[in-house]
C-alpha cells in the first residue's frame, strides 16, 4: 500500500492538481476522502458535512462548496445526499477523464550510426538534403528515379554513413563507377553538364557533406 500511495500522491501532485487547477482546499479534502475510501479498499463512503468540517477545520459552507467543486471537476462523484451525509465515490487520478500524462521524449537518434545505403530506408531524407536533385548533375529526382551513390567508392572504403552516401540519377550513378567524387564532378563540368559556377557549388557542397556540416533530417 505504501508504494501505491507514493504513486497516487505523485499522480495527484503532478497530474491531477495542476491540470484541474485544484486549490489547497480542494487538495486537502480530496486527500481526506481518498484516505477513507480508496486507500482502505472501498470505492465510496458516506460522509457527513459536520465531521468533515471538524476534521479539516473548515466551515460547513466551505466543505459543501469544495465538494461541489471536486464533483464538477470529476475528482469524485456525489452519488446521493441524505440526512446521514453525502455518499461519495472517489476517483483515482488515473480514472479522472481528460487527464493527460506527459509523453516521454523520443530517444535521440545517433545519426552517425545509421546505414543510409542498405535498404534505401533514408532515401527521402537524402533527397531533401539534395533538394530533390542529383548530387552530381542537378537533374530533378523523385524517390522512384533516385539511386544511391558513394562519394568515396566502396572499393576504397566501406562507408554507408550520411557523409558518404548521396542521391544521384541513374546516368551519373552508372558513369561514376569507382571514380572519386571530385574527379567525377570535374568530368561533368568538362562534358558540359555543369557550368563553372555549378561546379564550384558542387565541390563546396561535397566538402560540406563529407565534413558532416550538412546533415539529413531523419525520423
Amino acid at each position: 500500500m505504501e508504494l501505491a500511495w507514493d504513486q497516487i500522491y505523485a499522480d495527484v501532485e503532478d497530474l491531477l492538481a495542476p491540470q484541474l487547477q485544484l486549490d489547497s482546499w480542494e487538495r486537502t479534502l480530496y486527500y481526506h476522502l481518498l484516505r477513507h475510501t480508496r486507500l482502505k479498499g472501498v470505492p465510496s463512503g458516506l460522509f457527513a458535512v459536520g465531521p468533515l468540517s471538524k476534521a479539516l477545520s473548515q466551515s460547513d459552507f466551505k466543505v459543501r462548496e469544495v465538494l461541489r467543486s471536486l464533483h464538477a471537476k470529476g475528482c469524485l462523484k456525489i452519488e446521493d445526499r441524505s440526512r446521514n451525509g453525502h455518499l461519495i465515490s472517489v476517483l483515482l487520478p488515473g480514472e479522472v477523464a481528460g487527464l493527460s500524462r506527459p509523453q516521454p521524449a523520443p530517444s535521440a537518434v545517433d545519426i552517425a550510426t545509421l546505414d543510409f545505403f542498405s535498404g534505401r530506408q533514408y532515401v527521402s531524407s537524402l533527397l531533401v538534403r539534395e533538394n530533390h536533385a542529383c548530387f552530381y548533375c542537378l537533374r530533378a529526382l523523385t524517390i522512384e528515379t533516385c539511386e544511391l551513390d558513394h562519394l568515396v567508392p566502396q572499393v576504397e572504403k566501406l562507408d554507408n554513413s550520411y557523409k558518404n552516401v548521396v542521391a544521384s540519377c541513374h546516368n551519373c550513378n552508372k558513369a561514376k563507377g569507382s571514380i572519386a567524387a571530385p574527379h567525377f564532378l570535374r568530368n561533368r563540368y568538362r562534358a558540359g553538364v555543369l557550368s563553372e559556377e555549378e561546379l564550384r557549388n558542387r565541390l563546396s557542397t561535397l566538402d560540406a557533406v563529407q565534413s558532416g556540416t550538412i546533415v539529413p533530417k531523419v525520423g
